[in-house]
């Protein structure tokens, strides 16, 4: 199995260290940025295999913007980015409905905080793996 790279861009620090945790655990290469600008430094540098992303950070739907960024840069087209965002707990609505364009993008997903390590691991994996996720 190939040691892929995973970049989380999050700005919940502590999130930032599970997720590193349980990624680096199942063997995965992790790097963290808390915030946009620092995550598209890292990303342009590194060139992960898969972009975890939180759609809320410093400002509304930065998360969304930089999905959308980096998805127009035909050279990004076929990254999978796993947007996770709490906002469907948090707001009480479905939060899929008001982002369904993002969904839309070639191979970007979503996954509802909270979820557990479980149900992370097997999105990674089948995003990773290019299957599809259902």
């Amino acid at each position: 199995m190939k040691n892929y790279s995973i970049l989380i861009i999050d700005d919940d620090k502590d999130l930032l260290k599970s997720l590193k945790a349980i990624l680096e655990g199942d063997n995965y290469k992790v790097s963290t940025a808390h915030d946009a600008k620092t995550g598209l430094n890292m990303f342009n540098e590194h060139k992960p295999d898969l972009l975890l992303l939180d759609v809320m950070m410093d400002s509304d739907l930065e998360g969304q913007r930089l999905a959308h960024s980096l998805k127009s840069d035909p050279e990004n087209r076929d990254l999978p980015i796993l947007i996770i965002t709490g906002m469907t707990d948090t707001l009480g609505v479905n939060i899929r409905d008001a982002f369904e364009d993002i969904e839309q993008l070639p191979n970007v997903h979503m996954l509802d905080k909270p979820f557990e390590s479980d149900e992370l691991l097997t999105s990674v994996r089948q995003l990773t793996e290019g299957s599809v996720i259902e």
